[in-house]
């Protein structure tokens, strides 16, 4: 044949249909797979500004896929597959839509699956929780922001687990952050649960706190800054990177700190400040205990700086400083008040309307700790530098 007249014949051949095929793979959210002879994990790209959505993309997720997510997202998703990431890369915004507040219905809810990440997002607008974790979960959150949910920003129920680092939980309709049915979370680096309607976290049901080497803030809430209830545990363990931990509050609502049956154990260097509340920290038949030193409480210009009832019972050793307080330590029905000081770490209540209050059959032992006025009913026994006059 002529090469010309092949020239020819090339070109009648029509270009579309090869088109089309290119343009559909194109409109499909873009996957790839690592290199890693001893993975199987998936890089999933979404871009909600085009349209796409996420849960699409988790109907058909395996575990360990990523899920890389840009743009603002207005949907509701559900994670039941294990080792999941979804990332938001520092800017993406996962938006609920809004609604009638509800319960148990989160922007994001990691339903009995481990080994989630969540990281680089804002959640929001949610009718009920931002982010939920149910069933079992065992899940992280990095460098996110969840705000304006019609309930809580954070909840960690029903056995899981959660690690929060780097966050913001802020002007939610509920608590902040509320871990509850024997369940546990751990913060680290700087948690912020602010200006929430109810408090800032609440911890209930024999569950668990931890705050290792996070510098945390909880201020500006409608309720406590931090309560822990039913047999439940705020805690800074003796673990090294526990050390240097803090908790600052300010201006809440109710209590900055408030313990019904439960108990706040410090056992590693860290420091409370709690300021312009009404109470500083209550303990309702709860346990303030810090026995090694170690700790360090500042209570100033709150109503009552540290309040006792219900058997409610402290151990601090050292770190004690409570300052310009209507009341600096009241025991009403107080269970055994224990306050030390120790030469590194001394403990001071002073500068307060009244420094030491106490009444209805509190029991009280102050060692070496400099106390400017204190107060007794005939009930009250009392032991060590400073007793009742």
């Amino acid at each position: 044949m002529n090469p010309l007249t092949q020239f020819k014949i090339f070109k009648k051949i029509p270009i579309l249909p090869l088109l089309i095929p290119l343009a559909l793979v194109a409109a499909v959210p873009l996957t790839s797979r690592t290199g890693d002879a001893d993975s199987n994990m998936r890089m999933r790209v979404v871009n909600c500004d085009r349209g796409e959505n996420i849960a699409q993309i988790l109907a058909r997720a395996e575990p360990g896929d990523t899920i890389r997510v840009t743009g603002t997202c207005v949907e509701r998703v559900s994670i039941k597959t294990d080792r999941i990431t979804l990332d938001g890369q520092g800017a993406a915004t996962l938006d609920g839509g809004g609604g009638p507040t509800s319960e148990f219905d989160g922007v994001v809810t990691i339903d009995g699956a481990s080994g989630v990440t969540i990281q680089g997002f804002t959640v929001q607008n949610g009718p009920g929780e931002g982010i939920l974790g149910t069933h079992g979960a065992a899940f992280s959150v990095h460098d996110t922001t969840v705000q304006d949910n019609g309930f809580t920003g954070v909840a960690v129920g029903e056995g899981s687990t959660a690690e929060l680092t780097d966050c913001r939980v802020l002007r939610n309709g509920g608590p902040g952050i509320d871990v509850y049915t024997e369940s546990s979370a751990v913060f680290k680096g700087a948690i912020r649960t602010n200006d929430n309607l109810q408090g800032g976290v609440e911890v209930n049901g024999t569950s668990i706190l931890e705050i290792r080497g996070a510098q945390v803030e909880a201020s500006r809430n409608g309720g406590f800054g931090l309560v822990a209830g039913s047999n439940s545990q705020l805690a800074v363990f003796g673990f090294a990177g526990s050390q240097g931990s803090t908790v600052t509050m300010d201006a809440n609502g109710g209590a900055g700190i408030a313990l019904g049956t439960s108990i706040l154990n410090v056992f590693s260097e860290s420091t409370i400040a709690i300021t312009n509340s009404p109470l500083g920290i209550l303990v309702a038949a709860g346990k303030l205990v810090s026995p090694f030193g170690v700790g360090r409480f500042v209570i100033e210009n709150n109503v009552v700086g540290l309040d006792f009832a219900f058997d409610g019972t402290a151990i601090i050793r050292g770190g004690l400083m409570v300052r310009n307080n209507g009341t600096g330590v009241r025991g009403d029905g107080a269970g055994v008040l224990l306050f030390t000081s120790i030469p590194p770490n001394p403990s001071a209540i002073t500068g307060n309307g009244v420094d030491v209050d106490l009444r209805f059959g509190a029991r009280a032992t102050i060692e070496g700790v400099e106390v400017g006025t204190i107060t007794c009913d005939s009930t009250v026994l009392s032991r060590g530098t400073t007793v009742c006059p």
